[in-house]
């Protein structure tokens, strides 16, 4: 199925606005130095949510004070695999629910077979069931590995998914995909459905700017990106920069990017 054939696409993304965020990790050195004065200059720029990697000693009350006082909601956190194990992953709703997020995501992971990527999917799906009790979602956030690594002909990415259950939602890091050779837009046909958060990023390493890509290098067709997730279940673009942790200036290029392309 091609993106011309999707139908009624125009109208459903007339329909679902989908709305814009920012992962901090772009901007960690400033958070660092100072949350409420990075998160108030972020909500200046037009983003309405931030994704968390790290709380930068915050409780939860405090960040849900941050958030609200700001006008931003959580909408995503990068949370490490332990945390979604049996044994945690009450705590890691609790914490979350309190700071008003619903999407669980973990940023990486490994294993040295094949089997380990089955074994995987097995957790995230257990987690998933128990997060969907809460109104939560569980996802995985992908790099380059996953595309390039293969076990038996097969991608680590097609290993967690194919045998993930349809709880599992995906974080897919366009700008990731890309870099890695591969087609963000085939990815999200593959597993419909479960592409709740998607990663704006372009292509790394790179200026950290969408749309701006190192001469000679194809960049992410972000027209056709949007495409595809406007027809599904997409809710957040969110925002990742990684060329300077200590400059807002990439964030807002992005920004302005998504404003001139409609998505923001």
């Amino acid at each position: 199925m091609v993106v011309a054939a999707l139908p009624g696409l125009a109208q459903a993304a007339a329909a679902r606005k989908i709305r814009v965020g920012v992962q901090l990790y772009s901007v960690r050195k400033r958070c660092e130095e100072d949350l409420v004065g990075t998160l108030k200059a972020i909500k200046g720029m037009g983003y309405e949510g931030v994704e968390f990697a790290g709380y930068y000693g915050k409780s939860a009350q405090e960040l849900k004070q941050m958030l609200g006082d700001l006008g931003l909601v959580a909408c995503g956190t990068h949370t490490g695999l332990d945390s979604i194990k049996p044994e945690n992953i009450a705590k890691t709703i609790a914490f979350n629910q309190e700071i008003g997020n619903k999407y669980l995501i973990v940023p990486g992971m490994n294993a040295k077979d094949g089997q380990g990527w089955i074994d995987f999917a097995k957790l995230f799906s257990a987690a998933a069931v128990t997060a969907q009790a809460a109104g939560m979602y569980v996802g995985y956030h992908n790099h380059q590995h996953e595309f390039k690594d293969k076990f038996e002909g097969k991608s680590k990415w097609e290993l967690f998914y194919d045998n993930a259950a349809p709880q599992v939602c995906m974080q897919l890091d366009v700008g990731h995909v890309v870099s890695a050779g591969e087609d963000p837009v085939q990815w999200l046909k593959r597993y419909p459905g479960r592409s709740r958060t998607l990663h704006a990023k372009e292509i790394y390493p790179g200026p950290g700017i969408l749309g701006q890509v190192p001469e000679g290098k194809q960049g992410v067709k972000w027209d056709d990106v949007f495409a595809v997730a406007e027809a599904d279940v997409t809710e957040w673009y969110i925002v990742e920069s990684e060329a300077d942790p200590k400059s807002l200036d990439n964030i807002r290029g992005c920004f302005e990017f998504l404003k001139a392309k409609g998505r923001a």
